[in-house]
């Protein structure tokens, strides 16, 4: 990973950004570099690091990100221009459950690391977009180990919980994806549309 990355990734998380973990993004950007996607969507954008990296593994990709915050949008803008990849991506302003369905065209790759809760809801139209052949990479789908009963679940957090344990169903159960659960850090799902 780019020296840079790493210092912007260290100071994102000194501010308390919420940063993909060390594995898990360096498992990201092992399928990103053997994949080499050319269209790439991002489910929750933050601060633009993630989109960075993958960028930089594959250099021929554009990348359209989903962020809610408008300040983490200008925050991401400026770290693309540092990166000299700013016109090789662009972020839509809004709720990603409301950009999501309107969505068109296919996408190789899609990261999916925005509202937990909110994960099985997106899961139609994301399978709609991916390509046949492509990646849907989530992050955080055993959430502190509440999904799977690791942890017992936080009347607060039972929603996400439910949310995520219906996504989880619908990325293992349906017969033209395939699927590997991580159970690293904060859990990682790959799955791989077969048809």
């Amino acid at each position: 990973m780019d020296e840079r990355i790493v210092k912007l990734r260290e100071l994102a998380k000194k501010n308390g950004e919420p940063v993909l973990r060390d594995k898990s993004i360096e498992i990201l950007l092992e399928k990103v570099k053997k994949g080499k996607p050319e269209k790439i969507l991002e489910i929750g954008v933050n601060v633009g690091l993630t989109g960075i990296s993958m960028l930089l593994e594959s250099k021929s990709a554009s990348l359209t990100g989903i962020e809610i915050d408008e300040q983490k949008i200008a925050a991401a803008y400026e770290n693309y221009k540092n990166f000299g990849v700013e016109k090789r991506a662009k972020i839509f302003l809004g709720d990603a459950g409301e950009i999501i369905p309107m969505l068109s065209g296919e996408y190789d790759f899609i990261f999916l690391d925005g509202p937990k809760g909110h994960y099985h809801e997106y899961l139609p139209d994301l399978l709609r977009v991916l390509k046949v052949g492509g990646t849907l990479f989530a992050d955080n789908v055993l959430f502190r180990g509440y999904v799977g009963g690791k942890v017992k679940t936080p009347h607060r957090f039972m929603t996400a919980r439910h949310s995520l344990e219906k996504f989880i169903k619908g990325i293992t159960e349906n017969p033209d994806l395939t699927t590997e659960i991580l159970d690293i850090e904060d859990g990682i799902s790959i799955t791989e549309k077969i048809r």
